[in-house]
């Protein structure tokens, strides 16, 4: 059964992509690697769809805003997300559980999905 990509299913093409390739990277890290790179890959994984769902929603709020507060909103959100994701990675890296090439992979997962995406919808359409 093949799926249409559109703009109304995008998001979620994305997500399901991006963790089944989480699923993927993981336990590859961790057959074929260690557990360090697997748990690496998971972490980094989480932490990249974690914030895609978090910019997400916060471009959802702000689109619905005024400009004034939109403003406001956007930028507090934007130095709460990026703090939390620096003290995240600061403890994941500093812990020693976790590989740094594992994480830097997991990390890759949205980024790598959305290329695969965008490849197939070219190939796809002739392009």
């Amino acid at each position: 059964m093949m799926i249409t990509i559109n703009e109304d299913n995008l998001f979620v093409v994305i997500i399901k992509g991006s963790m089944g390739l989480l699923a993927f990277l993981t336990l590859f890290g961790w057959a074929f690697f260690s557990i360090k790179v697997g748990l690496g890959a998971l972490a980094g994984g989480c932490i990249a769809i974690a914030n895609f769902f978090w910019i997400r929603n916060v471009l959802q709020r702000v689109l619905g805003q005024l400009p004034a507060k939109a403003t406001t909103y956007a930028q507090l959100r934007f130095i709460a997300r990026l703090s939390l994701t620096g003290f995240l990675l600061y403890f994941i890296i500093t812990s020693g559980w976790f590989s740094l090439a594992g994480l830097f992979i997991g990390l890759s997962v949205i980024v790598i999905n959305i290329i695969a995406l965008s490849l197939y919808s070219a190939l796809r359409a002739g392009g």
